[in-house]
């Protein structure tokens, strides 16, 4: 366990978690030689396994869209899409990120996602040295679990949420004009230990793509890093902000719906 952590108990399991997606990634030092010919390349180290390219809208860094120095044109976003659809690689002037997302398989679990991600990093520090465009530099790290919780997993009406998430309660009896929400946005956020960033959690609903069906989503994010930027580092603040999330979520979550509907091991 991390010399960070708060507890040595073991973390959390769950046979069924509701996870919809997982992001993991960082952000670093924007690299200024690159030029959109040097992309194609790095995707040749990509293809095997993610064959599909596709344009995405860049993530704005401090407000603002990364331009190229010469022209002043925004430089891209792509996505490296796997054969399942069912991973990416995210990559831009300045974020790497590998996406697992659900496509009718079961969430691969952590060790999973950190060994890709780690795999797909090593191919960037290789492209970056290769074509000389400087060393990565990382600023900051992420990683995000989506959770979709849809109607009838515990839930029927905006007055249960209580049995999804006992700290958010909304109770008709005591509002006398108010009907009951239609929707809701809730979020909070907790600091990691040491300065090492923060943990973000955000519930909202939505109607779910593939089957319009309602549900809660449970967004938790940290992001951070630390002094060190070392890749053991890296690794250190990855396994912290797993840990986190995990008992954040079941810290949050009822302990009925995590027994019965995702079946928690312990």
């Amino acid at each position: 366990m991390n010399s960070t952590s708060k507890t040595s108990e073991p973390l959390p399991s769950y046979k069924r978690p509701p996870v919809d997606e997982v992001v993991c990634g960082f952000r670093f030092e924007r690299l200024r030689q690159l030029k959109v010919p040097h992309i194609g390349l790095l995707w040749e180290k990509f293809r095997n396994e993610y064959p599909t390219v596709q344009h995405a809208v860049p993530i704005a860094t401090d407000t603002s869209l990364l331009v190229d120095d010469a022209t002043g044109f925004p430089l891209p976003r792509v996505w490296f899409i796997s054969k399942a659809d069912n991973e990416l690689i995210q990559f831009q002037v300045d974020r790497f990120y590998y996406n697992w997302r659900h496509r009718g398989d079961d969430y691969p679990r952590y060790p999973s996602v950190i060994k890709k991600f780690e795999k797909a990093k090593s191919h960037l520090d290789a492209f970056a040295s290769e074509l000389q465009l400087g060393k990565i530099e990382p600023l900051e790290c992420e990683l995000t679990y989506i959770n979709h919780i849809p109607v009838g997993q515990g839930w029927e009406s905006i007055i249960d949420l209580p049995k999804v998430i006992p700290d958010f309660t909304w109770k008709k009896e005591k509002h006398h004009f108010l009907p009951n929400p239609t929707n809701i946005a809730w979020q909070l956020r907790f600091e990691l230990p040491e300065g090492k960033g923060w943990l973000n959690v955000k519930l909202n609903q939505a109607t779910r793509k593939i089957d319009g069906v309602p549900s809660l989503i449970l967004e938790l994010t940290a992001r951070g890093f630390g002094a060190e930027k070392t890749a053991q580092a890296m690794r250190n603040w990855f396994d912290l902000a797993h840990e986190w999330i995990v008992r954040g979520f079941t810290d949050l979550t009822e302990k009925e719906i995590q027994e019965t509907i995702w079946k928690r091991e312990r």
